[in-house]
C-alpha cells in the first residue's frame, strides 16, 4: 500500500483528521507505536507548519550559500528534483479533456 492509500483510509476512518495537518501527523506517530505526551502533543501542536519550515529553509539555502547543505545531501535532492520533474512533466496525465 502506498502512503497516499495510508493517508486515504486514516482520512476515511478518522474524518477529523481531514481538517488538521498536525492531527494527521500525530495519529501516524500514534500508530507507528511513537510515545509522546501530552505535552509533547502540544508542542507539535503549536510549532509553524512543516511545510512552512521546509519553505523556509529551501529559501534561505536558495539565497545564501553560507547555510548551504553538504555536498552529498545536495546533489541527493538534486536526483530526488530530476525524477520528480521527470514524473511530474508527462503531461498526458494532467490531460482532462
Amino acid at each position: 500500500m502506498t502512503l497516499k492509500e495510508k493517508i486515504k483510509k486514516l482520512l476515511e476512518w478518522k474524518p477529523q483528521l481531514r481538517n488538521s495537518d498536525k492531527e494527521l501527523l500525530l495519529e501516524i506517530f500514534r500508530i507507528k507505536g511513537v510515545g509522546l505526551t501530552q505535552e509533547q502533543e502540544k508542542m507539535i501542536k503549536d510549532l509553524p507548519a512543516f511545510e512552512s519550515i521546509t519553505r523556509a529553509r529551501r529559501k534561505a539555502q536558495e539565497n545564501d550559500d553560507n547555510v548551504q547543505a553538504i555536498e552529498k545531501i545536495r546533489q541527493e535532492r538534486q536526483v530526488k528534483e530530476t525524477e520528480y520533474r521527470s514524473e511530474y512533466s508527462n503531461q498526458e496525465k494532467f490531460n482532462y479533456q
